[in-house]
């Protein structure tokens, strides 16, 4: 007669205990594997979209132009005015509406953290256009462009006068353009060749360029004796 032999009582406490190991290190292998899998994707995510903002920013500052407005007297001046954390100015293009010129506004934000957001506004002149330079501009709800970024820096390349550009006779030779922490063509009748954007990120430091069209020679001549209607 056949004797059967099963399991001792140890022998299955045992084999339990090491079923238990595998269960709990195939779950912590799990965890650590779906938050880095879940961190991965969130950093894949995030860097989509800084190259869709860095594509936006840089359309939009390669179609920036040089745009005539009237002032309180009806003189005809530049619309273009910037510092250190932003600019105003109009482009060829309107994110909104493809094809449609725009004001548009950049700035920097500080947030709770004490860090700062580059946002982005637009006014698509559709239905009406930009008159004058103190006219109220009607903007968009801002657009995050960067977000938590670390000195957040506008520049503007130009001359800070027009004797600075083309010099006195018989006394200051013509100057070359430099970098310069802010840009008023309302008052210099001038608008400045490039825009530069740069800011600091956990991956590097950032730098985003603009070039401004070129202004054709007596741009502003053509409007003297405007009148406002």
């Amino acid at each position: 007669m056949k004797s059967y032999k099963g399991f001792t009582l140890i022998e299955m406490l045992v084999t339990t205990l090491l079923l238990s190991l595998i269960v709990l290190i195939g779950s912590s292998a799990s965890g650590l594997f779906s938050s880095s899998w879940e961190g991965r994707v969130g950093k894949f995510e995030e860097s989509l979209i800084n190259i869709r903002n860095v594509m936006l920013v840089q359309e939009v500052l390669d179609s920036l132009m040089p745009y005539v407005t009237l002032d309180i007297d009806n003189n005809p001046n530049l619309y273009f005015e910037g510092n250190r954390n932003g600019f105003v100015a109009v482009s060829r293009k309107s994110v909104y509406l493809p094809g449609k010129p725009a004001v548009v506004r950049f700035s920097v934000v500080q947030t709770q953290n004490l860090d700062y957001d580059v946002v982005y506004e637009e006014w698509p002149m559709s239905e009406d256009v930009l008159r004058y330079s103190q006219q109220d501009i009607p903007f968009t709800a801002p657009i995050v462009l960067f977000q938590s970024v670390g000195q957040p820096l506008f520049e503007y390349f130009g001359w800070p006068s027009l004797e600075s550009k083309n010099g006195v006779e018989g006394v200051k030779p013509p100057g070359s353009a430099e970098w310069l922490p802010s840009y008023n063509a309302l008052t210099i009748s001038l608008m400045p060749l490039q825009t530069r954007l740069s800011f600091k990120k956990d991956e590097g430091n950032v730098d985003v360029y603009g070039n401004v069209a070129a202004m054709k020679p007596g741009i502003l001549s053509r409007y003297a004796g405007s009148k406002r209607k």
